[in-house]
């Protein structure tokens, strides 16, 4: 163990010396309350201290007063000696933050027998210290475990958008923000068409490509601050708070020229084609998220069904026989 001593006395400060390291000790001595201060505050201090409790300078009660001030994790285990044997030279010293006390002249047995127990509570403390490392440890692996799961049970593996939960949740936390300060939405509701014709006749890999295709379109045409899901399948929704009146349109507009944009960027497997269902809410109505995805999604299956009689009408028209 490696021990302070602090001690005026030539002859004391010799014998003490001489007794801890025939015990084992590593002894760094001192002779004035100062020069042990600074001792007990360079690297690789000692963790226990021996002090005289009279001392030029700075005396032993002084510094045990200042050790005790300090914000540490590893107190240095101070035992006072002095010749003041009365019960108030005890009080004053233990209530000064001393954790022991030895009176002079010092008995060796007696001597080795508190150092032998100071040995056993600093070994109980670093072993607590070490005990709360690692439960500090195991917290911040489980915080970071969960946030990892937290993130997995809120966002879509394929595309990285939030999935139907995680939309839900942000959703409804900005509906009741701008229900309160009054401001306006977009929510929109997006449909791939024609992704079981690519699963179909191109597999599942490339819908997969699909998918993500459609996710970044929308990621590109958005702002950060928007909530982009994937809810299931060929599904999107889009969450645009604090929408200024007019802006709706320009928006959606984007989002068709974005799309119109990667069809015609190169040649592709697949053409990638959205159905949209757009509610703006000014919140007057007090709808909450669940309507106005309802709302959204009846608009968005109207589109497709339009789409839809338009190629059937298409096709009947091109197979009419002539005249």
């Amino acid at each position: 163990m490696k021990i302070l001593i602090a001690e005026d006395d030539p002859v004391s400060c010799r014998i003490l010396t001489a007794n801890l390291k025939k015990w084992g000790h590593d002894v760094v001595v001192t002779h004035n309350g100062r020069d042990a201060w600074r001792a007990l505050h360079t690297q690789g201090a000692p963790s226990l201290a021996i002090l005289d409790r009279v001392m030029p300078d700075v005396d032993g009660i002084e510094i045990c007063r200042q050790l005790r001030r300090e914000q540490t994790d590893t107190p240095v285990h101070v035992i006072l000696v002095t010749s003041l044997n009365r019960r108030e030279d005890l009080l004053e010293g233990l209530e000064a933050g001393a954790d022991d006390y030895l009176t002079k002249p010092l008995d060796t047995h007696e001597l080795r027998a508190r150092l032998q127990a100071a040995g056993r509570i600093l070994e109980l403390q670093e072993s607590l210290r070490q005990r709360v490392r690692e439960l500090e440890e195991a917290i911040a692996e489980r915080k970071i475990a969960e946030e990892a799961l937290r993130n997995l049970s809120l966002t879509d593996q394929l595309t990285g958008l939030y999935n139907y939960r995680g939309f839900l949740n942000l959703a409804e936390h900005h509906v009741k923000t701008s229900r309160r300060s009054q401001t306006r939405s977009l929510l929109i509701y997006a449909d791939m068409d024609g992704l079981k014709e690519i699963n179909d006749e191109l597999g599942h890999r490339v819908g997969s490509q699909a998918i993500s295709a459609a996710a970044e379109i929308l990621r590109r045409t958005f702002r950060d601050c928007d909530i982009i899901a994937r809810l299931g399948g060929d599904e999107f929704a889009v969450l645009v708070p604090n929408i200024h009146q007019g802006a709706s349109a320009t928006l959606l507009d984007r989002l068709e020229r974005n799309v119109c944009s990667y069809n015609e960027e190169s040649e592709r497997e697949f053409t990638l084609a959205l159905s949209i269902g757009a509610v703006e809410t000014d919140h007057e109505e007090r709808l909450d998220i669940q309507d106005q995805m309802a709302r959204a999604d009846e608009l968005m299956y109207r589109e497709k069904r339009k789409k839809k009689w338009r190629q059937e009408v298409l096709v009947a028209a091109v197979k009419r026989p002539a005249g």
